[in-house]
């Protein structure tokens, strides 16, 4: 497990641009206000804040020029995106011992079907929380209830947020691997991964914070940040893979 979610934190580190690139050039579109403000405010309940820092420098520098990234065809974007999807699948068919293997073609459209739920599932929450401070503000007007909204806004905000990743986790554990999904368990292992996740990222984040952000910047130098970002993915895709073991194993006690 160890050297798949190694393989899995490159993949992801791989498609990691081409996914920001087209996250900036689809939000331009969305009638939201202060988009990639809202994407981040979804991102930043399921990514340690170091991390965070990182991908919105990234995504500063690339709103400028989405245009021109995109510009060689969205095709070309999509199919770059998903190579972390690519890595994924592979990744869950080796937990759940797969035998029979698809296609290279068929695993490679496979991918790039999860980039593209999975980027819906993102912007249906970006349009959710987007819209909560506007419904909030318009029944304010009926109702003394913006201390409520003041108060529940970031619980309801990490609610979405922890839904998407669910959501997320789960269409992968459905699609990803080669075995029959009438065979397997899938949602025990997504709560579990989704929990192992949210644990992760808190507690990265606060490890970061107040014990190991010194320590790298003193052994790694300039390379801190992207070492901390590289620890991070490796755990994430632990998480993932943690999780379809879970149900790799409830299957078989089952049967």
């Amino acid at each position: 497990m160890p050297l798949a979610a190694a393989g899995i934190a490159y993949y992801l580190l791989l498609s990691l641009f081409p996914a920001l690139a087209l996250l900036s050039a689809v939000l331009s579109y969305l009638p939201v206000q202060n988009g990639l403000g809202e994407a981040t405010s979804v991102l930043g309940y399921v990514i340690p804040p170091q991390v965070m820092t990182l991908i919105e420098e990234q995504l500063i520098r690339i709103t400028p020029h989405r245009g021109a990234l995109l510009s060689f065809g969205l095709v070309t974007t999509l199919w770059l995106a998903s190579i972390a999807f690519k890595g994924l699948i592979l990744g869950l068919d080796m937990v759940h011992d797969s035998i029979t293997q698809r296609p290279l073609w068929m695993t490679r459209v496979l991918a790039l079907v999860l980039t593209i739920a999975v980027g819906v599932l993102l912007l249906t929450g970006v349009i959710l929380t987007s819209i909560g401070p506007g419904l909030w503000g318009h029944l304010s007007r009926l109702m003394p209830i913006e201390p409520l909204w003041l108060r529940l806004g970031p619980y309801l905000k990490w609610s979405v947020s922890a839904l998407v990743l669910f959501t997320a986790i789960e269409l992968l554990y459905v699609l990803g691997p080669s075995l029959p999904v009438s065979k397997r368990l899938t949602v025990p292992g997504a709560v579990a991964a989704t929990v192992i996740w949210l644990v992760l990222a808190s507690g990265l984040g606060f490890y970061f914070h107040h014990f190991g952000e010194l320590k790298f910047a003193r052994f790694f130098g300039f390379l801190a940040a992207p070492a901390v970002f590289m620890i991070w993915l490796y755990w994430s895709a632990t998480a993932i893979l943690l999780g379809a073991e879970i149900n790799s194993r409830l299957t078989a006690a089952k049967d």
